[in-house]
């Protein structure tokens, strides 16, 4: 939507705190739409405007909400009369509702805050035209996502949906779209948009409307249409946002399948998950363990572990095991099987060759399947290995498994059995502690974890690992166990270093032969007393604005300091609940970097590197 530039003209320099000059440099055409429609301009830039042609009575939406930069909205008419404007309608974007008084063209101009240039792509404008015609679905926006749950298939379309003014979320928003709510199981998730009749996308979010957090999206998995997998956290609000490529609307089929989740967490052969029923399952691995199990003797078709996990079962009756390994998206997953070995003869790392073993690097399903005619392969097999039959002199012995993601990026798989014949043993547990509740409370002071073992063998201790996304974890604590112990044991350990925010705990279970296993992910979520939203503009001339959302009503005490940490300038400030706006002038400070500090009465709340440009 980019024109040709058309004027030189003076560049902006005063400051503004409201509307802009009708000064602006470029200009582009807005696509002509009708009423109940809206358009759109992609990847603007600070010191646009862009001409559109309104109708009389009429009411029109101009909005650059979801953008990741500070805009200011103002209208002028073909005369240069000014007719309104908006500023920070939504968070540090703009959003203004106008009804036209006029037949003709009116001139849409964006700004930096400031009203100054913005050289750079963040954000995008739509006009809406409101008109006449059908309402919007109930589910139009967020803060009226329909309610979902496992098992459930919901039809909507998206015709008369309007545009979501929010980031996206690995794919863009291409389209208008309508929402769902789904709360956390711990389960393996999955949302499907497979039977859709026009070309979806799909993007997932957290925590809140006004807050989302991205967690996935996704466009054209399943042909042109879309579907996302997650490890869902139990307890944790999802919202999921059915769109369109391209501006597409149309029917949709919305069904989601849940599934038992084994842990993003990676583990070792010594930390084998047991699987004691044919049910599907989910699963995903961010790392091999603290070990690389797989070596020259016992890695066959293999190489060595990228994102790996460990599993155990045991077969109770005879039959045929045949499964299917898929992963959620286009990536290469490999497996290997050892055994079968009896119970008092199970050794981790596994001492030989794999029983089954497939390294094929076709991004796609794979397998044990009868008929498949081989039971190891390399990069250049089919992915299918020959299914295993177990005879009567294989009862009740145990079969370990490795499943390794080649790719290494992250991403989930999905596992489905296909027993004949067979059942599989629920009371064989590989590891030696057997733990029964994993909780915690949030204090003003702490965060408490509680845990608690119905039986102990050789236990030499807990590792207490936190996060602050999932994914990276840091050893805070450590709890001696109980050795052996039948039992109830109770443990505590308090977290007082906590992070503000969300934070994630997991157990790191050690025996004294040096086994191990990992707990389940707990959340706690502790807010700040305060939080800086913006600063800006930043780098600046002297003259800045800052927003602070307070928990409640107290004082806070800004400093700015040099970069040696010595205060230059403070002042002491009683805010109130919610946002609050605050103009700070450091116009006769030198020009350079500085740390500005916000802190409370008890603490340091934030520091922000702030940038005073010459005068």
């Amino acid at each position: 939507m980019r024109a040709t530039l058309i004027a030189i003209l003076s560049l902006y320099a005063s400051w503004s705190w409201a509307q802009c000059d009708n000064d602006n440099l470029y200009y582009a055409d807005a696509t002509p739409f009708s009423a109940g429609s809206t358009a759109v301009a992609y990847c603007i830039w600070g010191g646009e405007y862009y001409t559109v042609d309104v109708v009389s009575g009429e009411t029109y939406t101009f909005s650059t909400c979801g953008g990741s930069w500070d805009t200011v909205i103002t209208l002028y008419d073909e005369d240069g009369n000014y007719i309104d404007y908006n500023d920070d309608a939504c968070s540090w974007q703009s959003e203004l509702s106008w009804t036209s008084t006029l037949n003709g063209t009116i001139w849409v101009l964006i700004d930096e805050y400031g009203c100054d240039d913005y050289y750079g792509c963040g954000a995008n404008l739509y006009v809406t035209w409101e008109g006449a015609g059908d309402p919007p679905p109930a589910n139009d926006d967020c803060s009226g996502a329909e309610i979902i749950a496992c098992g459930d298939v919901v039809n909507g379309n998206t015709d008369t949906a309007t545009w979501d003014y929010v980031s996206g979320c690995w794919t863009s928003i291409g389209a208008p779209g309508l929402w769902y709510y789904f709360e956390g199981t711990g389960d393996f998730v999955s949302f499907i948009l497979c039977e859709s009749d026009y070309d979806t996308k799909i993007n997932l979010y957290s925590d809140e409307c006004d807050n989302l957090v991205c967690e996935m999206g996704n466009d054209d998995s399943c042909d042109s249409q879309s579907q996302i997998s997650i490890a869902t956290l139990e307890g944790i609000d999802y919202f999921i946002l059915v769109q369109g490529y391209g501006g597409a609307t149309g029917d949709f089929e919305l069904e989601v399948t849940c599934e038992p989740y084994f842990s993003t967490l990676h583990q070792d052969c010594g930390g084998s998950m047991t699987i004691c029923n044919d049910e599907s399952f989910g699963g995903n691995a961010d790392d091999h363990g603290d070990y690389q199990d797989l070596n020259a003797t016992n890695n066959d078709c293999l190489t060595y572990e990228h994102q790996s996990q460990w599993f155990i079962f045991s077969p109770v009756t005879t039959g045929t095991i045949e499964f299917t390994l898929v992963p959620t998206g286009g990536i290469d997953y490999d497996f290997a099987i050892w055994g079968p070995y009896p119970a008092d003869e199970i050794v981790c790392p596994p001492s030989e060759a794999p029983l089954r073993c497939s390294y094929s690097a076709l991004y796609e399903p794979t397998g044990l399947v009868v008929g498949a005619g081989d039971t190891t392969e390399p990069p250049s097999g089919d992915a299918w290995v020959e299914a295993i039959t177990v005879a009567e002199t294989d009862l009740n012995m145990y079969y370990v498994m490795l499943i390794d993601n080649y790719t290494a990026d992250n991403t989930a798989y999905s596992f489905d059995w296909d027993l004949t014949g067979v059942t599989l043993d629920c009371s064989f547990a590989f590891l030696p502690v057997e733990l029964t509740e994993f909780d915690g409370t949030v204090y003003p002071d702490r965060n408490e974890l509680r845990w608690t073992t119905a039986t102990e063998l050789n236990n030499s201790h807990f590792e207490i690992e936190r996060s602050t996304n999932g994914l990276n974890w840091e050893v805070i604590g450590e709890v001696l166990g109980q050795g052996t112990t039948q039992e109830q044991t109770s443990y505590i350990y308090n977290d007082r270093t906590r992070p503000f925010g969300t934070a994630y705990y997991r157990l790191h279970q050690f025996d004294f032969n040096g086994e191990n296993e990992y707990s389940p992910m707990i959340a706690f979520t502790h807010e700040a007393d305060a939080d800086i939203l913006a600063l800006y503009p930043n780098p600046g001339k002297g003259r800045f604005r800052m927003d602070i959302k307070m928990k409640f009503e107290q004082v806070v005490l800004i400093s700015l300091m040099d970069l040696n940490g010595r205060p230059v300038w403070f002042g002491s400030y009683d805010l109130t609940e919610g946002v609050n706006q605050l103009q700070l002038d450091f116009t006769n400070m030198a020009s350079g970097s500085y740390i500005l500090d916000v802190s409370t009465a008890e603490q340091s709340i934030a520091e922000q590197r702030l940038i005073k440009k010459p005068k």
